[in-house]
């Protein structure tokens, strides 16, 4: 099991580079902390596809932070990690 522990430590090391390049700053922390969460769990449970696609788009989304200029990347973020709004009929 411990061969398939390998997205907790790309994560950590694309975090570390996007912060040399300063394209993090602390403000940028919560959504360092989501992928890092995600990448941890999905070590835990790499058969589980669900985590895998939130896992990916998280990763998308934090190395488009400080990219753009865009200072409502963080809360784009969140937003896509939120999900549709689910209703019950």
């Amino acid at each position: 099991m411990a061969a398939l522990r390998k997205q907790l430590t790309a994560a950590r090391a694309t975090v570390r580079e996007l912060r040399r390049l300063g394209r993090l700053e602390p403000v940028d922390d919560a959504v360092v902390t989501v992928v890092l969460g995600l990448a941890a769990a999905v070590d835990a449970s790499p058969d589980n596809a669900a985590l895998w696609r939130q896992y990916r788009e998280a990763v998308a989304d934090l190395r488009g932070v400080g990219s753009d200029g865009d200072p409502d990347a963080v809360q784009a973020l969140l937003d896509a990690l939120r999900g549709p709004e689910v209703r019950d009929p």
